[in-house]
């Protein structure tokens, strides 16, 4: 197999060009000469094993894993290829785990045989419980396809029982915290150089309860950032940046496809200029999607007015120290994860209403789409129109706080875009698992 992957437009200088053309010609003559000589070693499984592509996210299945466990079926790169197409996705649940949702898509001769399977983790879960429990739950999804293959009569299912010593998990009736969950961070780091000192410190606590017909977050926030500079002609610069917040969120399902809440924040931050703003607003969301739906699509629309109420460090552009104002919200997102890719588009308006003309705007996108056999575009990107920085200070910042970015810059507007595509192509089979010199780059293939 060779991958190619574009991060970027820019061309590599042309010291190094030589050098890559080199390293290229001898990756393909190497390649060319081992598949000529050497014939691909057969897999576990063999050729009427059946073949499965599986769309999952690295970060949340460890595929080397999954390849040594389940070594029944043949693991293809492309769908096209494919006989099942398993997509994998997930949320985090309101006890602090993953649910993760897998998709069976059947093709060629299972087209129109599909299934959906779920699997939970709890926070207390290892790595190591989290695979394989989610190897179990992908091993069961198989079975219905794997039953009308040519291995079907190789494959043996067993039962273990629950002895009377082993107990059934509490139920939610007899959970003593009554689904509340809390969590608590707390971090420091102090970096000393000769002519620099850097220390952080943070830390929040968090409680939350979430069931089928209330959604409850509260949270607070600390952290202090302090950086000590010393200059070559003698001068010296200390910088002292502080966030913190408190917030809450109270938000009631309203049938399948509504939902409304009420929330409110308490916050100081000397990177927007605000000594104390609090804040309530209530909301309402709809999604023309049903929330069971979530892991797959959603078309949701939210709206919200709230009433906030400014104290700031230093006087605002505007001559203010303190201003009291309501404003209104509006969001429109549509989210997929679909077999050919995924795709979300979102649009988000806000304004003062004392004050239309102060408003913000958002427009955000990005999409992984997969046109060909190994071929996916990636394009992501946001622009926004910004007229409602109601908080900068008179007089500016300094240029010290501009290079260590300590303060928000007055802006107009704010845009970003990324493209980019990744081309895979060889043999459709990775079954082979090896791990030798995983992690290992200093040395090896690089001299720092």
């Amino acid at each position: 197999m060779f991958s190619c992957q574009l991060f970027s437009l820019q061309a590599p200088r042309r010291r190094y060009g030589r050098l890559v053309c080199i390293v290229a010609a001898v990756w393909v003559v190497l390649g060319a000469n081992l598949q000529a000589n050497q014939a691909a070693p057969p897999t576990e499984s063999g050729v009427d094993a059946l073949r499965v592509y599986l769309d999952c996210d690295r970060r949340a299945c460890d595929f080397n894993y999954l390849r040594q466990e389940i070594t029944f079926v043949n693991y293809v790169r492309d769908r096209r290829d494919a006989q099942v197409h398993v997509l994998v996705t997930r949320e985090r649940t309101a006890a602090g785990g993953q649910a993760y949702t897998l998709d069976f898509f059947g093709l060629e001769e299972f087209l129109g045989q599909d299934d959906q399977l779920m699997f939970y983790t709890t926070q207390d879960d290892t790595d190591d419980a989290e695979r394989s429990g989610f190897a179990q739950i992908f091993r069961l999804g198989l079975m219905r396809y794997v039953a009308r293959t040519p291995l079907a009569d190789r494959i043996e299912v067993s039962y273990q029982g629950v002895s009377g010593e082993q107990q059934v998990s509490a139920q939610p009736e007899d959970d003593p915290w009554n689904f509340w969950v809390f969590r608590v961070r707390a971090n420091t780091e102090v970096e000393v150089e000769d002519l620099e000192t850097s220390k952080e410190f943070g830390g929040s606590l968090t409680a939350n309860r979430t069931t089928d017909a209330w959604k409850i977050n509260l949270g607070v926030y600390a952290d202090y950032d302090e950086d000590s500079f010393e200059f070559s002609d003698g001068r010296k610069l200390k910088d002292v940046s502080r966030n913190n917040a408190f917030t809450t969120r109270f938000i009631k399902t309203v049938g399948e496809h509504m939902g409304v809440g009420f929330g409110g924040s308490a916050v100081t931050t000397t990177f927007l200029n605000q000594d104390l703003t609090w804040r309530v607003a209530p909301a309402f969301q709809y999604n023309f999607f049903p929330y069971s739906e979530s892991t797959r699509r959603e078309l949701t629309v939210t709206y919200a007015i709230g009433f906030s109420d400014f104290n700031y460090n230093e006087i605002t552009i505007f001559d203010k120290l303190g201003e009291t104002r309501v404003d209104q919200s509006a969001r429109l997102s549509l989210d997929t994860n679909q077999p050919w890719g995924d795709a979300g588009v979102s649009y988000e308006f806000s304004q003062f209403l004392d004050e239309l003309s102060q408003s913000h705007q958002v427009v955000y996108g990005n999409v992984e789409y997969r046109l060909f056999r190994g071929f996916f575009l990636n394009i992501s990107g946001a622009l926004s129109r910004v007229r409602d920085q109601i908080y900068l200070k008179r007089g500016g910042v300094t240029d010290e706080q501009i290079l260590l970015r300590r303060r928000e810059l007055a802006t107009d507007s704010e845009y970003r875009f990324r493209v980019g595509f990744t081309y895979a192509f060889g043999s459709i089979y990775n079954n082979v698992v090896n791990s030798r010199f995983d992690g290992a780059s200093g040395g090896f293939i690089r001299a720092f």
